[in-house]
């Protein structure tokens, strides 16, 4: 199969699966929110908040680890393979083991006056915070498994993972419901189960399939790819901790401001804006590798094609589905949930806008991370930025402010954040602006102009329950027809046209 069908093929496979996921993540957090209630819904959002935002790292070190591959493997260099997997899960254990030092020496200090939690919920906190932290340190782990998986496009296998992850917390969020005991410590061991039998699932499969997936040797290790390694984790993990302290730190404020029942709004805020998009990042999962793997074989031409293809198919994806969810907000959250926090809808919004705003220029993120130069100056000006928001919005809330307003502060850094990584490529090797003006954000307007037609028409003119239905319906249609007569090439409908065609054909058959 050609590579550009791959990519379309695992797209579809990723695109499938986010959907499964999304509809059981959802269900899941009603049954957990209808268990716990909203104040301890809050106080799990707020203490796991605190540790799990080093997710962010874990996923920068997959990032990088899957660079590193999938550059060696384009390059055709299958002995070096073992030495980087090798070299990765070695780092991985060491930096796991020195953040669970950190975090649990800092527990006396989050939970002596900082952190504002109701006295008698305290107990249940630090339980809960140790619980997290003991799930950042499996997750650093599994994060060079995961790191494989992407790199060889194994699409089908993590797919399969990520839907047994979802089921898991259904079905144990209805245990949750009966159980006697702290529910909210009780949940802090469900989702300890799940993140472990995650790693299980990847290293017991990559052990078995890969033969550079080996444990670390004393012969494989590479004091100079260690130095390459941890210096680009370094820049991957300065540019994640931005957004995560952007994230956690504005929690902290609201949570000092108003007190924690706000963090169950902010959480849950985020926790829609994560689901929604996981439909774009399953497109950058399906092209990052050949997109590395492009640059490692020197063949530029094709890496910014894949780059650009990333920008509009990335944005293209979430928009459809994040324009009419934008619109229908408030009546999703009462649906899915008991009781909706006041503020949840302000927030999903917010975070939402902020990740369809992000992906227009996100493909221009991951040729930067092939190439490997300059990498401290595109990260320093992409991500810092977004840190203006912890000191700005505390200041407007100081005064006095609605928060609205920090919400609208929120998108309008996200917005320069996202322009700011187009002149930074401007001087490397083959990168054309016109390109990107003309194939990806011109053609990237009229099916966001349609469906958001769409949808300001149904709401103006509709106020029924059952609204939401024919928003999402008839938005999402004239958005993914206007996407394929007006956003893709002569060049792009017709690969799809031929690869449906195939798979139909092949259905037939049998």
């Amino acid at each position: 199969m050609q590579a550009s069908n791959r990519i379309i093929v695992n797209t579809v496979a990723q695109y499938v699966r986010t959907i499964l996921n999304m509809l059981l993540s959802l269900y899941s957090v009603r049954l957990i929110m209808g268990a716990l209630g909203v104040e301890n819904y809050g106080i799990y959002s707020l203490v796991a908040g605190v540790v799990s935002l080093l997710s962010f790292f874990t996923n920068s070190l997959v990032g990088s680890t899957q660079r590193f591959l999938s550059y060696a493997q384009g390059r055709g260099e299958e002995k070096r393979l073992k030495s980087v997997f090798s070299n990765s899960l070695l780092l991985h254990l060491i930096i796991g083991l020195g953040v669970v030092i950190i975090f649990a020496a800092i527990t006396p200090l989050l939970f002596n006056g900082f952190l504002n939690i109701a006295p008698e919920r305290l107990g249940a906190a630090k339980v809960v915070y140790l619980q997290v932290i003991a799930m950042v340190y499996i997750s650093f782990v599994a994060s060079p498994y995961r790191a494989l998986l992407v790199s060889r496009e194994n699409i089908v296998y993590t797919s399969a993972v990520d839907v047994m992850d979802g089921v898991l917390k259904v079905g144990l969020a209805i245990l949750l419901t009966y159980v006697t005991f702290d529910k909210l410590i009780a949940y802090g061991w469900i989702m300890f189960f799940i993140t472990s039998f995650n790693l299980l699932a990847f290293a017991i499969y990559c052990h078995a399939k890969y033969p550079e997936c080996i444990f670390p040797r004393l012969k494989f290790f590479d004091k100079q790819y260690m130095k390459e390694l941890m210096f680009y984790t370094g820049w991957k993990v300065y540019g994640s901790a931005s957004i995560a302290l952007r994230n956690q730190g504005l929690a902290i404020v609201l949570n000092r401001r108003f007190g924690s029942a706000v963090n169950a709004a902010y959480g849950l805020g985020a926790q829609i804006s994560g689901m929604v998009s996981f439909i774009s990042s399953s497109l950058q999962n399906a092209i990052s590798p050949q997109l590395t793997a492009s640059e490692g074989a020197k063949d530029r031409t094709r890496m910014w094609f894949l780059a650009n293809m990333e920008n509009k198919f990335a944005f293209l994806l979430l928009a459809s589905i994040g324009i009419p969810t934008l619109f229908e907000m408030q009546t999703l959250l009462e649906i899915w949930l008991k009781v909706v926090p006041k503020g949840a809808w302000l927030f999903g919004a917010t975070f939402l806008s902020m990740q369809i705003t992000d992906m227009m220029t996100i493909g221009y993120g991951a040729a930067n991370n092939a190439i490997g130069r300059r990498l401290g100056r595109y990260t320093a000006w992409t991500y810092t930025p977004k840190l203006l928001i912890l000191p700005f919005g505390w200041l407007l809330l100081h005064l006095g402010a609605p928060l609205w307003t920090v919400c609208a502060l929120m998108i309008l850094i996200e917005v320069g954040c996202m322009l700011i990584r187009v002149p930074l490529l401007r001087h490397e090797q083959g990168f054309r602006l016109r390109t990107f003006v003309v194939d990806v954000f011109l053609r990237s307007m009229p099916p966001v102009v349609i469906g958001a037609t769409a949808c300001v028409v149904l709401y103006l003119t509709i106020d029924a329950s059952w609204r939401f239905l024919l928003t999402y319906a008839l938005s999402c249609s004239l958005f993914l027809f206007t996407a394929y007569r007006f956003s893709l090439t002569a060049q792009e409908r017709s690969k799809i046209t031929s690869l449906f065609a195939s798979l139909k054909a092949k259905l037939h058959r049998r």
